[in-house]
């Protein structure tokens, strides 16, 4: 036998709903929820704001709080809005600068790396093909002695105002592509000596010249905060170019070894007068000046616009822009 239902009784009611209250009352002093079986809903002893409320679909709806994570990432867009700013006004002032410093350090690296990771075939064409390797060792340790040389002649006459970098970068391409380009053209005609001879100068002068000023010049010319990033710019064309050298040499004869080392120089010559500034005399702080100037659209005045410290294409970018 089941039990049969019992009659419920008003009295057992109040009972129960005094029992429940005592608690309720206990609950509540001890912060826990205040649950009862004749409740029909929950009650928490926290804030609106923290609960949130619900829709009419019966969503919660939670108010947005930005944490410490989330208005870090709101600066880190704006630094990188600002950067992306800076580096477009870096392009529109500088622009020309980058890309003189780029394309002579490519040129150079055409004509050095071509010679030098084609050397014996160099000295092979200028010593003559019944050369020992004996002798082709001598003349190539004679050739690294003569670049040194060069090196150390770069590094006294450098800072030289009467010299500077402009002029030591210029002088070194138009020598080198001279002394490369008669190598390649009187190969048949001049004696194995004078060939090695000039070939020598070339090394010289390519030490004490754009060897020296490609890598210099770019650490000079640009702000502060972007020269790091200009610098990595001209270099990596510099290594683009060493790169076309080592495929491209391998196509073609002896001859043309010289002639496309030579072509380089020249080119390289004709953009560095047009498009690369004379810093030796500036205080390169005057630059970082300008900088400033241009980054608060203020208009600068002072030594890093005197003539003396611009390209050629900077002089007269007025007369080229009305041209146009």
């Amino acid at each position: 036998g089941e039990q049969p239902p019992q009659p419920y009784d008003n009295n057992d009611k109040r009972k129960a709903d005094s029992e429940n209250n005592d608690n309720d009352g206990e609950a509540s002093k001890q912060g826990q929820p205040v649950i009862s079986p004749t409740m029909s809903s929950i009650t928490m002893k926290s804030e609106f704001d923290l609960l949130g409320s619900t829709n009419l679909d019966g969503c919660k709806i939670v108010p947005a709080v930005m944490t410490e994570s989330d208005d870090d990432d709101s600066r880190g867009g704006g630094n990188k809005r600002k950067r992306s700013s800076e580096e477009m006004l870096l392009f529109r002032h500088y622009g020309v600068r980058l890309f003189g410093t780029s394309v002579t350090w490519l040129l150079w690296d055409i004509a050095y790396y071509g010679n030098k990771l084609f050397q014996s075939s160099f000295l092979i064409a200028l010593t003559g093909e019944d050369a020992s390797l004996v002798d082709i060792m001598g003349a190539s340790a004679v050739n690294a002695f003569v670049a040194l040389l060069g090196y150390y002649a770069a590094a006294a006459i450098v800072d030289d105002p009467d010299c500077g970098r402009l002029a030591l970068q210029q002088t070194g391409f138009i020598i080198t592509g001279t002394l490369f380009l008669l190598c390649g053209c009187l190969n048949e005609r001049l004696s194995s000596t004078w060939l090695v001879v000039m070939y020598f100068g070339s090394s010289f002068f390519g030490q004490c010249g754009p060897n020296c000023t490609t890598f210099l010049i770019p650490c000079e010319v640009f702000p502060t905060n972007m020269r790091a990033m200009c610098h990595g710019i001209s270099a990596s064309a510099g290594k683009l170019g060493a790169l076309i050298a080592s495929i491209l040499f391998n196509f073609v004869g002896e001859r043309e070894l010289f002639l496309f080392s030579g072509y380089a120089s020249f080119a390289a010559s004709l953009i560095t007068f047009l498009t690369i500034p004379e810093t030796t005399t500036l205080d390169l702080y005057e630059i970082d000046k300008q900088w400033h100037k241009v980054l608060n659209n203020e208009r600068y005045e002072g030594p890093a616009t005197d003539p003396r410290h611009l390209s050629f294409y900077e002089r007269n970018q007025n007369r080229f822009c009305c041209s146009q």
